[in-house]
C-alpha cells in the first residue's frame, strides 16, 4: 500500500470507527444502558498495524481484537502498550505460551471452549508470572458443527471449572458467534442470555458481573439491544478482509 493510500485508508477507518461508536451509543440508549456499558472490540484481522494505529490516534480507541495468534504477536509489538488486546479466535494448546509471552498487554481471551484449553492458559499464566487473565467461555449457540464452542448444556460446568479450578484465570462471562446468515440471530443471543442466567445461579454471581460477548458487524445493534456488553466489529470499521492470493496450480 502506497503512503497516500495508507493515509486515506487510515482516515476512512477512523471515520468508520466514529460512526460505529455513534450507532453503539444509540443502541445502548434503546436498551436503557449507558454507552460506557458496551465495549467495542475493533477486529483488525488481515489489516496492517498502521491502520490500527490510525484508529488509535484519531479516536482514542483502545480495545482491539485478533483471530490468529501469529497475526497478533506480529502486530502487538508495533503498537502502543496501552492497547487492550482481545484474542477472539480458536486457540490451540500449542499456541498458548506463544500468545501469552508475545502479547504482554493481552486483556482477554474470548474463546475458551473446553477444559483443556482453560488448563493450558491457567498453567501458562502462572509460569510466566502474569496477572490473572480474563477469559470468556465460548458457547456454540447455533448448533452448527463448523462453529467452535461448548454446547449450551455444558456451559455451566465449563464456567465452574474456569472460576473454581483455574486460579490464574478470571471467569468474566460468555461469548458466542451467531449463524453466518443471521437468520436465527435472536435465538442464538437468547440462548446465550439463558446460559448466563444458569451460570450465574450456579456460581452465585450477579448477572451484571458476567459479560455477554455477542454481536458483530451485521448484527451488533440488535445484540446490544438484547443485552450484549461486548461487540466484535471488523469489516464495518476496517473494510473487507484481505487474504493473500493463492497460486492455483492445475
Amino acid at each position: 500500500m502506497s503512503a497516500p493510500a495508507a493515509v486515506e485508508a487510515g482516515m476512512a477507518a477512523a471515520a468508520a470507527m466514529k460512526e460505529v461508536m455513534a450507532r453503539v451509543k444509540q443502541a445502548a440508549e434503546r436498551s436503557g444502558r449507558l454507552p460506557t456499558q458496551v465495549r467495542v472490540v475493533a477486529v483488525s484481522k488481515t489489516k496492517p498495524a498502521s491502520l490500527i494505529k490510525a484508529v488509535y490516534d484519531s479516536t482514542g480507541h483502545r480495545s482491539f481484537g485478533e483471530n490468529y495468534v501469529q497475526e497478533l504477536i506480529e502486530k502487538a509489538p508495533q503498537l502502543p502498550e496501552d492497547i487492550e488486546w482481545h484474542f477472539i479466535g480458536n486457540l490451540q494448546s500449542n499456541k498458548v505460551k506463544q500468545l501469552l509471552s508475545g502479547v504482554p498487554n493481552l486483556y482477554m481471551v474470548e474463546s475458551v471452549d473446553d477444559e483443556k484449553i482453560a488448563n493450558h492458559l491457567d498453567r501458562a499464566v502462572g509460569s510466566l508470572g502474569r496477572s490473572p487473565l480474563k477469559v470468556l467461555v465460548q458457547v456454540n449457540t447455533s448448533g452448527e458443527e463448523s462453529k467452535f464452542g461448548v454446547e449450551p448444556s455444558g456451559c455451566v460446568e465449563l464456567a465452574k471449572h474456569v472460576k473454581l479450578g483455574c486460579p490464574n484465570l478470571v471467569f468474566s462471562g460468555l461469548m458466542t458467534i451467531g449463524m453466518l446468515d443471521y437468520s436465527s440471530t435472536p435465538e442464538n443471543f437468547k440462548t446465550l442470555l439463558d446460559c448466563r442466567k444458569k451460570v450465574c445461579a450456579e456460581l452465585g454471581m450477579a448477572e451484571e458481573e458476567c459479560e455477554l460477548s455477542m454481536g458483530m458487524s451485521a448484527d451488533f445493534e440488535q445484540a446490544i439491544e438484547m443485552g450484549s456488553t461486548n461487540v466484535r466489529i471488523g469489516s464495518t470499521i476496517f473494510g473487507a478482509r484481505e487474504y493473500p492470493k493463492k497460486n492455483n496450480i492445475d
